[in-house]
């Protein structure tokens, strides 16, 4: 990260990090030194009210753009409320495929009553002895029902699991993600803002431009970001 005319580079937690100094102190830091090539890059930002008044800082006055081969492309900056919704229609899809799965199970379960057994059979007539194989099928409720006991255990712990995982999810967003917020006076906020994936993936180090706006002063970053 390269620091522009009024700003330091500082690290923090292992990652470098830029401080930009107006009358206002607002930092970035990326969430990570390297991106994963299908990943989302995900930056933290956090202001210092330096006045007497407050101020405030909105999602939308945070923009992105990629360097690509010399020019600029818009990265898109994710909100708060779309990445909630994401989750929530990730949720939907997962319980969908947990409905589906339970089905199969309890199907199967069904069919596990059914027990089938062969075996021979010697028979003696006028003609003589005979020899042939029978097959036969029957069905055995309780064998049944200890499979679909445990079809519906299984079941009812994948629902379970995706609750509790979405459930972390979301607070995890609540959590950290940048939010409208008015910063008081010598107040610090800030929090996770998160990037589109690259539309342009490029050959070595990816750069970035990142603004944020607060206050009626635009802090400006130059990010770059190694693909693993």
């Amino acid at each position: 990260m390269a620091a522009a005319p009024g700003q330091e580079s500082i690290i923090r937690d292992g990652v470098p990090a830029l401080v930009s100094r107006k009358k206002h102190v607002v930092m970035l830091k990326p969430n990570s030194r390297v991106i994963d090539g299908s990943a989302r890059p995900a930056f933290t930002i956090v202001v210092n009210n330096m006045s007497g008044a407050p101020h405030d800082l909105l999602e939308s006055s945070i923009s992105a753009r990629q360097n690509v081969e010399g020019k600029h492309v818009a990265v898109r900056v994710h909100r708060y409320d779309e990445l909630v919704q994401e989750e929530k229609d990730k949720q939907a899809v997962q319980a969908f495929a947990a409905v589906l799965s339970g089905t199969a199970r309890a199907m199967s379960a069904a069919n596990a009553g059914y027990v089938t057994s062969t075996g021979g059979v010697n028979t003696y007539g006028y003609g003589g002895r005979a020899y042939g194989t029978y097959t036969a099928t029957t069905y055995d409720p309780l064998r049944a029902q200890i499979a679909q006991q445990a079809a519906n255990a299984e079941t009812a712990n994948d629902f379970d699991r995706l609750r509790i995982e979405g459930e972390r999810n979301l607070s995890g967003l609540q959590q950290t993600i940048l939010k409208d917020n008015t910063v008081l006076p010598g107040e610090w906020y800030g929090g996770t803002v998160v990037l589109d994936r690259l539309t342009h993936p490029t050959k070595g180090p990816t750069e970035y431009i990142v603004q944020v706006e607060f206050a009626g002063e635009m802090h400006e970053f130059a990010v770059k970001q190694v693909a693993s």
